[in-house]
């Protein structure tokens, strides 16, 4: 008789179950940001200005990303859910009626950021050759939307039905072909940094087809619905709306504060703006773990809540914590000591190494804390009290725009005032954070253990709800 997820996770010691859990997740994780940081080390070969016109536009672009929420953000717990209460049909149901929805989304937030698109570039301050360059590449990136929006409703669809692996497969196979593609277009073709938006379309469209043969497997030639049904009354997929709508809005509030950073950003020059565009990219490898041991984390702490040992979850949660902060402390030296190399590596052009180590320095503070938060996040999370870090992160993002302000005119900090606003507001809302947890953690009430047989039929899904 196979082992059920309840009797797997009693078995694990903390560390172990958190290296178990994390491993597989932060794998993931590492593709993704090392195709992304391939993609920025190809355009920075390009020039400080292409790379500028990728960080903008991918500001702009990653507000429309946020709509995508709508259909991706609850579709993995809402499918677990049916699944675990045996509508399997259900769940068929919603996987293949919300990966075709998503591409009608895609398209009908397209539609309205192209719209957009020339008050966007107006914001960016992008005139000139660069503004024609910085066109051709949106335009190219809004063609591929609803791909985009498919491929992240594809992944949740997936998991949610209990095929980790297919999922893992569609993303890898999406990823390495945009890592392989975009060389040869930016490189051998020749094609200027709209070649990464048609890479990065490639690399959608083969993850969304190769998640779209498994979906079809699961369902099985019975189960396959027609395409015309499939985005015809979306009244079934109101769970998953009701889900993601809040979600989505919070992370459009994140996105649009973001954006207006960037454009604020960019009246200090392109080097300026690129510069900040490769810290991020730099950021997310160095912080690879947490993108497992946060999820992980919350996992363990909801399933020792859920039987009562507060104790243990209590151990989880300072494990991981500590773990995040050693292996940060690690990545803030290489970017304080060692700036100047390493955004040379992404791009040479004097102006763009100077600038870049400045700001790679000034990031470094900021590393220290970010696995931090994330890891108190996921475990509010896992506490059933998810106010405490939305709240916290809406007045810290809020508050980020004047503060920028404040430090780069009235403080003389110049370009470099978005980095000091960004990062010490990111070291105040994880310590905010952790005074919070402390508070509240007695306050949490531990849930019931779910029974033996609905902990084995929801299968591999029970984690992802968690």
């Amino acid at each position: 008789m196979s082992e059920s997820p309840a009797d797997a996770l009693a078995r694990r010691t903390p560390g172990r179950g958190l290296v178990l859990i994390a491993l597989p997740l932060a794998l993931s994780a590492g593709v993704r940001y090392a195709v992304e940081l391939s993609t920025a080390y190809w355009i920075g070969k390009l020039g400080v200005a292409s790379l500028s016109i990728a960080t903008a536009l991918g500001t702009f672009m990653s507000l429309a990303y946020m709509f995508a929420g709508l259909t991706s953000a609850g579709t993995s717990a809402v499918i677990g859910r049916a699944l675990g209460e045996g509508r399997r049909r259900d769940a068929s149901r919603i996987a293949q009626k919300v990966t075709a929805v998503a591409l009608v989304l895609g398209a009908a937030v397209a539609v309205i950021a192209l719209v957009a698109s020339k008050a966007a570039l107006d914001a960016l301050a992008l005139s000139g050759d660069l503004r024609v360059e910085a066109s051709r590449y949106l335009h190219v990136l809004l063609l591929g939307l609803p791909l985009s929006f498919g491929m992240m409703a594809m992944t949740g669809v997936l998991v949610g039905l209990g095929r980790p692996r297919a999922s893992m497969i569609a993303s890898t196979v999406s990823f390495g072909v945009t890592f392989v593609t975009t060389p040869l277009l930016l490189r051998s073709a020749g094609t200027g940094v709209w070649g990464a938006g048609l890479a990065q379309i490639a690399g959608e469209a083969a993850g969304y087809l190769v998640g779209l043969r498994a979906l079809r497997a699961h369902a099985g030639a019975t189960g396959s619905m027609p395409w015309r049904e499939r985005v015809a009354d979306v009244r079934e997929l109101w769970p998953v709306f009701r889900v993601g709508a809040p979600l989505t809005a919070d992370a459009v509030a994140h996105g649009a504060v973001w954006f207006v950073l960037i454009a604020f950003l960019s009246r200090y020059g392109g080097e300026y703006v690129a510069a900040q565009g490769a810290e991020e990219r730099l950021s997310q490898v160095l912080n690879i773990p947490t993108d497992g041991l946060a999820p992980a984390a919350a996992t363990l702490v909801g399933y020792n809540l859920g039987r009562g040992r507060r104790h243990e979850a209590l151990r989880v949660v300072r494990l991981a914590l500590g773990v995040v902060v050693t292996l940060a402390v690690g990545g803030a030296l290489v970017l304080r000591l060692a700036p100047g190399p390493v955004v040379a590596w992404i791009c040479s052009e004097p102006a763009f190494v100077e600038v870049g180590a400045e700001i790679l320095a000034i990031a470094s503070v900021g590393l220290v804390f970010l696995g931090a938060r994330s890891v108190l996040e996921a475990t509010f999370g896992a506490m059933g009290d998810t106010t405490p870090p939305v709240v916290v992160g809406l007045v810290i993002t809020l508050a980020r725009i004047p503060l920028a302000y404040v430090f780069a005119v009235k403080l003389g900090h110049g370009g470099l005032g978005v980095a000091w606003a960004v990062n010490s507001t990111l070291a105040l809302q994880t310590l905010a954070l952790g005074a919070l947890f402390v508070v509240r953690f007695d306050r949490a009430r531990p849930h019931a253990p779910p029974p033996r047989d609905a902990s084995a039929a929801a299968g591999p899904t029970s984690a992802a709800r968690t």
